[in-house]
């Protein structure tokens, strides 16, 4: 009897890799896990910035929003001849006086816009000049004198920062700003003083 050895060229002494049980950690899953988690933390933190951010330009445009509407009450009490505020009013002796930095004192006395605060950045001033993207600027309430103009038959009104020594002794347009978190102009209310 002769033994005969069949060969299975089919099989191999290697492990099936479909049999094989894994050992030690999966390092990819875990920096998936993390790299997800810390991006969520990231988003809630970012939303948390400019949800607070916009709160805080919403109180100074309420701020600014409240000096327009006392802007034109005093305008409107002064072209009826009341006197809230003396320093609005023409003087019958010399009406040539009547000026906006003297008008604007008597109106920051007031009540309503005495308490105001900056509402973005407490430290900053609550009133000045026109937004200039500087870190000062933040929060601030610019109130800019109009000047009307007229070219070829189009009219037009041309906004710049109020000079004390500008005369207001008719009708002037007003614009009331508010300065936002990068120190952008955000347009509040356009009145008539």
């Amino acid at each position: 009897m002769e033994a005969t050895s069949e060969v299975d060229l089919n099989k191999s002494d290697a492990p099936d890799p479909s049999s094989a049980t894994r050992q030690g950690t999966d390092y990819g899953a875990w920096i998936f896990v993390i790299t997800v988690v810390l991006s969520l933390i990231a988003i809630a933190l970012l939303a948390r910035n400019i949800f607070s951010a916009a709160q805080h330009l919403e109180s100074a445009k309420r701020n600014a929003e409240t000096v327009a509407r006392v802007l034109a009450d005093v305008g409107v009490k002064r072209k009826a001849g009341q006197t809230e505020v003396a320093e609005c009013q023409t003087r019958a002796e010399d009406p040539s006086k009547l000026t906006w930095g003297p008008c604007w004192d008597g109106i920051a006395k007031l009540p309503e816009i005495a308490k105001l605060a900056n509402a973005m950045q407490p430290a900053n001033p609550i009133f000045g000049p026109p937004c200039d993207g500087s870190e000062e600027s933040i929060g601030r309430i610019a109130i800019e004198k109009g000047t009307p103009w007229f070219s070829a038959g189009n009219t037009g009104v041309t906004f710049a920062a109020s000079d004390g020594e500008d005369s207001i002794l008719t009708e002037t347009p007003l614009r009331v700003q508010v300065c936002n978190r990068w120190g952008e102009a955000v347009k509040v209310q356009e009145i008539k003083f």
